[in-house]
């Protein structure tokens, strides 16, 4: 997939306000936020974690499931802060990654319209193998260190414990709880066995049916339809995506301890292309809708069209006030860092079709974001480019 499909995926609409998305991110997440304070600082976030929400927003057994385990983190930080914040710390570069890991599968996706249902099936299950390996059992790692924290209030050191043992010696005190993160609710069989059958291609795709073989030394063999086994793969990504979304708000409400516990910002890796799927996912919503990213020699450019009711200058001006955000999405991430010096934003008139841009060095935004040079300075050095200045 280019990186311009998925920016493309995220719907465009002026019917909803920034004040109706706020109010929308107030009344999902204030429950969830030790102060309301933390929660409007991280709303621009939220938007786009808010569509994440939303995905299983209607499935009372996964919103049970996603209260639960917030619930664990949060009990365990009340419990002792101090070494809560320690094991987010630990753990912050590896869960970072796994979103790096997500991007990239969905940078990589295929059109799986076009495939056969063989070959569909056979992709999802490259697909099961890289979410459950790459993605969910980080996260779920983490989720079982705050779970034995909870009973034995000591840290336990789970790092070099390989997946199916990590499920099976998931707490009993909670397995009833967890009984959705740890099998499917279909074959009921574990996450990590799912995991086992994706990666060593376990399985044998039918006309009707997928028959999936697991376990040792007595090995099990379970048919499923092909209509159940899409169940199955469905249920892997929504349960990643319950787990993930509870690590989310619980590293949003302690990010300031724990950037102080890895000894600043600048040890956080961060993809370039999941900052700028957030910024685009928030220009949308104040007005400006996703056309195109470019890549012009030393320069990154993110087209967009006007907001609706406002000419191009006011636009831009509206338009160029990303400029700092997409210059620093450049710099956090040390694959993309060096290839620009300058990011660009061009607004297309919606009338018109005619283009303005403006120019911002990545230099100077850093200067201005570690309080090097003030606004005043900062905007002095913006270059902008008008139609009639062609």
């Amino acid at each position: 997939m280019r990186r311009d499909k998925m920016y493309e995926r995220l719907s465009f609409s002026s019917d909803y306000t920034v004040e109706d998305w706020n109010a929308l991110i107030k009344m999902v997440f204030s429950e969830y936020f030790v102060s309301d304070a933390l929660l409007k600082k991280n709303k621009e976030i939220l938007r786009t974690e808010i569509v994440n929400y939303v995905k299983f927003v209607n499935k009372k057994e996964f919103i049970d499931l996603f209260n639960w385990i917030y619930s664990v983190f949060k009990e365990c930080i009340l419990l002792d802060k101090s070494a809560s914040v320690k094991m987010l710390s630990d753990s912050f570069n590896e869960i970072g990654d796994t979103d790096s890991r997500w991007m990239m599968n969905v940078l990589t996706q295929p059109d799986v319209s076009q495939f056969s249902e063989r070959d569909k099936i056979a992709f999802y299950f490259k697909a099961m193998d890289e979410v459950l390996e790459g993605c969910f059992k980080p996260r779920f790692k983490l989720f079982d260190k705050f779970v034995a924290f909870k009973i034995r209030q000591v840290v336990a050191d789970n790092s070099s414990v390989d997946f199916g043992k990590l499920i099976n010696d998931f707490s009993s005190q909670f397995r009833v709880d967890a009984d959705l993160l740890l099998k499917d609710p279909i074959a009921s069989i574990s996450i990590s066995q799912w995991r086992n059958i994706a990666a060593h291609k376990s399985y044998a795709i039918n006309k009707t049916d997928v028959v999936v073989k697991y376990g040792k030394p007595n090995q099990r063999s379970v048919t499923l339809s092909v209509e159940d086994f899409y169940k199955v793969f469905y249920w892997s990504q929504d349960v990643y995506t319950v787990i993930r979304l509870a690590e989310v708000l619980v590293y949003l409400n302690y990010m300031t301890e724990v950037v102080a516990e890895l000894g600043g910002s600048d040890k956080i890796r961060v993809r370039f292309e999941a900052s700028l799927l957030n910024l685009i996912h928030n220009m949308q919503i104040v007005g400006f809708e996703f056309v195109a990213t470019e890549e012009r020699s030393n320069l990154f450019c993110l087209v967009v069209k006007s907001k609706i009711g406002f000419n191009l200058q006011d636009s831009l001006f509206h338009a160029s006030q990303c400029l700092d955000q997409l210059c620093c999405a450049v710099y956090d991430d040390d694959f993309v860092r060096d290839n620009y010096q300058k990011t660009k934003i061009s607004v297309i008139d919606r009338e018109t079709s005619k283009i303005a841009s403006a120019i911002m060095s990545i230099e100077t935004a850093l200067e201005m974001v570690y309080g090097k040079i003030d606004l005043e300075q900062y905007l002095d050095k913006m270059e902008f480019e008008f139609p009639d200045q062609a």
